[in-house]
């Protein structure tokens, strides 16, 4: 179980530990062979996680607040933290995307990076396809400026801007290298849709290695497709998965590898399905490069979840996986931007000359007017528009109430 929003790919949210029981080993003097002694009557067999007499605890009602060493059971102080991350290269701290409070965290860890390691810290977002890495090097700079940006970042990215201005913001201002971790859009719809032969040359060469041997990835994977996702099988959701991860990966690993980053440390932002359980980004680019990292994820108990929000509360079946969720948890509660002034009620990304729908929200504005999935919008209210940036400018122009004409493919 777990707190999260559903639509597209905002399901990467935050995970929980599972309650697993571990048996107690031989004791001293136990015959090898044989039939093995019963315990004593005051010794259990197997003490379940939450246990009084258990030093580890399950994460769900920790007070907020609580940064937990979940391996361990420990709570740390943030000066402990920041310890532990003295000892780590790449540091990935995970996030709901739509949860102001875990982008909090995100930037109180940058920040304090950047204080100790002046000039030494590169920031990683799952946010970005790699595409956009020219326009993010103009950013740090300071060479484009917030309006311009906003541009790049519906390019790139669905979630309001403001989930993310302050942490952006801090890069610009700090002058810190802004990594685009991500494979493109259309590369990834590609693949899931057909597969590896579907793709062009050009786009399997961009392509990194991709391993699909972990059983638990997968069935961790299922239990999440079970239930949210929707349209062509789980076989394509779980492609185009796998590609997120390993193109995150593959960047994470090959910018860390280059001479002239050989002393710098690297925070990585993405969501809490991709850092989970170390088997997403983490585990695979340790396998192109083996350097100290720390997993953080934001926690945020399902009972916080929005009472009038039905779509933020997604319910997975549990699977037994043998891995701690994080090396570090931080409890935190529940805030998000609230509803948007204005609102059209799609999901939309670049496609040709038109910006594509790619999901439609039940009983919104575009779901009335019959906007449907896989429509191209190349007007908004007369005027052309080319980029997600463009309509969503012209959607935050009206006031509510207002009426606006769509045209489309």
């Amino acid at each position: 179980m777990f707190f999260v929003r559903s639509p597209a790919r905002a399901w990467l949210g935050i995970w929980c530990v599972l309650a697993l029981s571990g048996c107690l080993g031989d004791r001293a003097g136990t015959p090898a062979h044989g039939p093995r002694p019963a315990p004593p009557a005051s010794m259990p067999a197997s003490i379940p996680v939450g246990d009084p007499e258990s030093p580890y605890r399950p994460i769900d009602g920790l007070p907020d607040g609580t940064i937990l060493h979940v391996p361990t059971g420990v709570s740390l102080t943030r000066a402990q933290l920041l310890d532990l991350v003295d000892g780590a290269r790449v540091v990935y701290v995970g996030e709901a995307h739509d949860n102001l409070n875990h982008h909090r965290i995100q930037l109180e860890i940058l920040t304090a990076m950047a204080e100790r390691y002046p000039g030494r810290v590169a920031v990683g977002m799952e946010m970005f396809q790699r595409s956009a890495q020219g326009e993010l090097d103009r950013w740090s700079r300071g060479a484009v400026d917030e309006p311009a940006f906003l541009e790049i970042w519906y390019e790139n990215w669905t979630e309001d801007y403001d989930y993310y201005r302050d942490i952006l913001r801090f890069v610009r201002d700090r002058r810190l290298p802004l990594l685009a971790l991500n494979a493109s859009q259309g590369t990834a719809r590609t693949l899931a849709a057909k597969g590896m032969e579907g793709l062009s040359p050009e786009e399997r060469a961009s392509i990194p290695d991709i391993d699909t041997t972990d059983p638990f990835h997968r069935r961790q994977m299922e239990a999440v497709f079970g239930s949210h996702a929707q349209g062509a099988g789980f076989d394509a959701f779980y492609r185009a998965m796998l590609l997120w991860d390993e193109t995150m990966a593959d960047t994470v690993a090959g910018y860390l590898a280059a001479p002239a980053h050989r002393d710098t440390r690297l925070i990585v932002f993405a969501g809490g399905g991709h850092i989970a359980y170390g088997f997403g980004i983490p585990r695979r680019a340790f396998r192109r490069l083996p350097v100290p990292y720390l997993t953080i994820l934001p926690h945020t108990d399902i009972g916080h979840a929005p009472k009038d929000r039905p779509d933020a509360v997604m319910m997975v079946e549990p699977v037994a996986i043998p891995l701690p969720v994080a090396d570090v948890v931080w409890v935190t509660g529940y805030e998000d931007l609230g509803p948007p002034a204005v609102k059209l009620g799609v999901r939309i990304e670049s496609r040709g000359s038109g910006v594509a729908v790619t999901s439609v929200e039940p009983d919104s504005p575009a779901a009335k007017a019959g906007v449907r999935e896989g429509d191209v919008i190349v007007e908004f209210d007369g005027d052309p528009v080319h980029k997600p940036g463009d309509v969503v400018r012209r959607v935050r122009a009206h006031a509510p109430g207002d009426r606006a004409r769509l045209a489309v493919l």
